[in-house]
């Protein structure tokens, strides 16, 4: 098999920019807690748990796997819901909650299918 340049950086190359974006979402994170306080408390702690699958998946498990896809998809319901609980609700929170929701129920009805 011959080694090109996709295959030899393209893996780093995602796997860097998945960091960057974890760790811009950390510091944004922490700012709106410095502006905003308790009350974003609950979409900064959803915005740090979907960084931290995506660079696990980046990192550790990959982005192919039911595990990943699961908790994921886990993470746009969870942003939904906060959303939703704070009264902040946008077509982007629906949608979230909406596709979220059915992603998981595909991935559910497709394992136990398998």
């Amino acid at each position: 098999m011959t080694d090109s340049t996709l295959y030899r950086y393209g893996r780093p190359a995602v796997v860097v920019f998945v960091l960057s974006m974890a760790v811009l979402s950390a510091v944004s994170g922490y700012a709106r807690l410095e502006t905003q306080g308790i009350a974003a408390l609950g979409d900064v702690a959803v915005n740090a748990y979907i960084a931290l699958i995506v660079v696990w998946g980046a990192a550790v498990e990959g982005f192919d796997t039911d595990r990943f896809r699961t908790a994921l998809y886990a993470g746009f319901v969870l942003w939904g819901v906060v959303d939703v609980a704070v009264g902040a609700v946008t077509p982007f929170s629906v949608v979230f909650l909406v596709a979220g929701t059915a992603l998981l129920a595909r991935t559910g009805h497709r394992r136990t299918r398998d």
